[in-house]
């Protein structure tokens, strides 16, 4: 039976999209790298080509939809444009923030992504003013045909005018900025140098099966990852059905988030969790051998099925946000792929060293490992419950306790004849 789809999951055949999302973000990769840019330019480039894939593979199609089927609103154009023009003086307001934000804190400010935009801005003017005029144009025909315009933006520019305003709404506008400005630097920082990584040490340039080779795949394996996270957060066009729902309103459910990235986890993980701190694998396991081949083959497999999750979700990727149910890709088996793969892996490469470091040290830093994963429990746990409040998640979380992986499996076991 297969999992219903919501009509706001995706706009078109979910593998065509997954394949553009796939070879937009290859192609932007293999040409930053290619042209051997510096790497803030490497990570531009290969998020803009990770976005015009999307637009010509998802976008394009989405728009034409919503063009079609708009509502006609019977109002004067002077109200239709006195709206456009309080949603460009919120989106200025909210602009000013991210601003004053990123020139106040030390995240922002010490961060290789916001240096090299500020160094970049001295250079690309005649860029920032097309993106400021196709912002305009942007607002402009979003609000034409959307179905309820009076949205959050609407609203923080009521606020910046002294009128009346939803405040829900302007809570919501902080909390989306909250998301993008952390998330969207974070990645797109750890993009630059991820990039900068791969030209001193690509993959292909080391022996197949070697020790080099197989940590060369895992860069790369979180490379495609990175942009295509940064892509996500760049990419919350309404006009394109990529715009945010609902984002976590609880304190639990920001902590358990957070506490994942940087800068929190180096500093927690240093002190109460360094399970990484022992023996490398190279002790146990002999390169090349055929446990080495089972055991790096095991670990690029959960790392592969960890990309294969944020391809699935293409432009709507992102954290603590409700940007449509994904169903498709490993959400077809497990509600969440990505993080049961990802602590699969780290498990399997951190196995040889907790051997490696002896019984009592091993147990223990393995104990570390398990708060860890725990952590992500909790993750999941709470998203589970903002999702929830969506209708199309609970159908989707009872198809696939119903027809998953896990009940699959518990079928199979089940139906096995008795000794």
């Amino acid at each position: 039976m297969p999992i219903p789809q919501d009509r706001d999951t995706f706009t078109g055949n979910p593998l065509v999209s997954q394949t553009g999302t796939l070879v937009g973000v290859l192609i932007g990769v293999a040409l930053s790298t290619y042209l051997q840019l510096e790497p803030g330019k490497a990570m531009a480039l290969a998020v803009f080509c990770l976005l015009l894939a999307w637009l010509a593979v998802d976008g394009t199609l989405a728009a034409r939809r919503a063009w079609a089927s708009r509502t006609r609103r019977d109002e004067a154009p002077a109200i239709f444009w006195r709206r456009v023009g309080t949603k460009l003086v919120g989106l200025a307001a909210l602009f000013g923030v991210v601003v004053i934000v990123c020139s106040v804190f030390p995240f922002f400010t010490q961060s290789s992504a916001i240096r090299w935009i500020i160094e970049a801005s001295h250079t690309t003017i005649p860029i920032f003013i097309a993106l400021a005029i196709a912002t305009v144009l942007y607002v402009a025909v979003t609000d034409l045909i959307a179905e309820q315009p009076d949205d959050y933006l609407n609203q923080v520019g009521r606020a910046v005018l002294m009128q009346d305003f939803r405040e829900e709404d302007v809570l919501f506008a902080l909390r989306l900025l909250a998301i993008k400005c952390f998330f969207l630097v974070l990645m797109f920082s750890g993009g630059m140098a991820a990039l900068s990584d791969l030209a001193d040490k690509p993959a292909w340039a080391f022996p197949p099966l070697s020790a080099a080779w197989f940590e060369g795949l895992l860069r790369l394996a979180f490379l495609l990852d990175t942009v295509l996270a940064a892509g996500g957060y760049i990419a919350t066009f309404k006009l394109f059905g990529w715009h945010v729902r609902a984002t976590e309103t609880t304190a639990l459910g920001w902590l358990v988030c957070l506490i994942c990235y940087e800068p929190f986890f180096p500093a927690i993980s240093h002190a109460f969790v360094p399970y990484g701190e022992g023996p490398g694998w190279e002790s146990v396991i002999q390169e090349g051998s055929a446990v080495f081949i089972l055991w790096s083959g095991a670990t690029l497999f959960c790392t592969l099925i960890y990309v294969w999750a944020t391809v699935a979700f293409g432009p709507r990727f992102s954290n603590l946000t409700h940007r449509g149910i994904i169903t498709s890709g490993p959400y077809r088996f497990i509600k969440h792929p990505a993080y049961v793969s990802k602590n699969i892996a780290w498990w399997l490469f951190a196995a040889p060293s907790f051997i490696a470091s002896g019984l009592t040290e091993g147990l223990a830093r393995a104990g570390m490992l398990a708060v860890v994963s725990l952590i992500y429990v909790m993750r999941a746990r709470a998203e589970e419950r903002m999702l929830s409040r969506d209708p199309a998640y609970r159908d989707y979380a009872e198809s696939v306790a119903a027809h998953g992986l896990l009940a699959m499996a518990k079928r199979r076991l089940t139906s096995r004849p008795a000794a």
